[in-house]
């Protein structure tokens, strides 16, 4: 169930459209709500922080 709401944050995460989203918000809406431990759990799973992994994503606009 962590992977699949991690893996729903990651697509969010790297969608253009939600680019001003902030990612506390996206980390709350998949159900994370410390963003400590958003960021700790996403690390874990993808090797990175998720701003780290919104940079790398692509350019904002």
């Amino acid at each position: 169930m962590r992977r699949q709401r991690l893996e729903h944050a990651r697509r969010d995460l790297a969608e253009p459209t939600l680019r001003s989203t902030p990612i506390h918000a996206v980390a709350t809406r998949w159900g994370f709500t410390h963003a400590a431990h958003f960021t700790r759990a996403f690390r874990t799973a993808y090797g990175m922080s998720p701003t780290d992994y919104r940079a790398m994503a692509g350019p904002s606009h």
